[in-house]
């Protein structure tokens, strides 16, 4: 399958956060003229090497599908609501959940997550498939957060806020923002925060701050002046703070469509494939969030 012809993936495991998922999912797919592919994974069954523990094995395999039949038809029925156009495919996977949709995810254009599944411990925010497909992914992850009592189908009119470093990552980050605001019909907001530097070294040399702050311009400015020509209808709007990232990012995207982030900044430690800003705002973000990895 080649890269224009990949579907907007989807993870559904009859959590209402999957029908979020599943209806985001939908709308992206109309918006970026790609079908969609509705997964469900069957968790496999250890075989038991008795006539009774055969036939609890194959009662509990049928079971099982039969779950994901309904968590994947209702999420077409879903589809075929809010993205009429859109043609959903089904696909009930045999497999542990993460695995299957790592393997998803190398023929996939984007994979949506729901924040947590049926399967998330109560107080996490983050639940373990949704944590593992974001840092091993082989495509942008969009992991949605809503709420756990009703789809939420609450129109989004906010800006699409990316964050930005001077990390290697930044440009892809900023390219699938602006791809995402050219689709969503709505504008972009580049976020640098350079927190950080020390107390201490503010009082020793009162210029540190304005000598960061000028670094950030310009990088901001730089990252962005490459994508304004490709896209003249997106308009685009820097905010630069010595804030802690995660937090203004936070901050400035609670009205926002979607965050784009990467997965590791330049403050990464080598062989994390998921940073701490990215998972501080994956935990909290109040709209959906874009995890973007590096040469993938």
């Amino acid at each position: 399958m080649s890269s224009a012809d990949a579907p907007v993936v989807v993870a559904v495991d009859g959590s209402v956060e999957a029908l979020n998922a599943a209806r985001w999912a939908a709308l992206a797919a109309a918006r970026l003229h790609r079908d969609l592919h509705i997964v469900s994974a069957v968790h496999p069954f250890s075989p038991q090497f008795s006539f009774a523990g055969l036939s609890a094995e194959d009662a509990a395999i049928r079971a099982a599908r039969a779950f994901a039949e309904t968590a994947t038809q209702t999420a077409t029925d879903l589809a075929a609501e809010v993205a009429p156009d859109v043609t959903a495919h089904r696909h009930i996977v045999e497999g542990r959940a993460a695995l299957v949709l790592r393997d998803a995810s190398t023929r996939a254009h984007l994979l949506v997550v729901g924040r947590r599944g049926l399967g998330g411990v109560q107080g996490l925010l983050m639940g373990s498939v949704s944590t593992d497909i974001t840092a091993h992914a082989n495509c942008p992850v969009v992991v949605v957060p809503g709420r756990d009592d009703a789809v939420d189908d609450r129109p989004g009119t906010g800006p699409v806020v990316v964050g930005v470093d001077d990390s290697p990552l930044s440009e892809a980050v900023i390219a699938h923002g602006f791809d995402q605001a050219a689709s969503l019909g709505t504008s972009l907001t580049a976020v640098h925060a350079y927190g950080g530097l020390t107390g201490e070294e503010f009082y020793d040399d009162p210029s540190v701050l304005e000598r960061a702050r000028t670094e950030a311009d310009e990088t901001l400015a730089e990252h962005l002046a490459a994508y304004a020509d490709d896209f003249p209808g997106v308009e685009t709007t820097t905010v630069i703070t010595a804030g802690t990232p995660a937090d203004e990012i936070n901050r400035i995207a609670a009205d926002a469509q979607l965050v784009v982030i990467g997965s590791r900044g330049h403050g990464g430690f080598r062989g994390l494939l998921l940073g701490s800003t990215s998972q501080a705002v994956l935990q909290v973000a109040g709209c959906p969030v874009m995890v973007v990895h590096e040469d993938r």
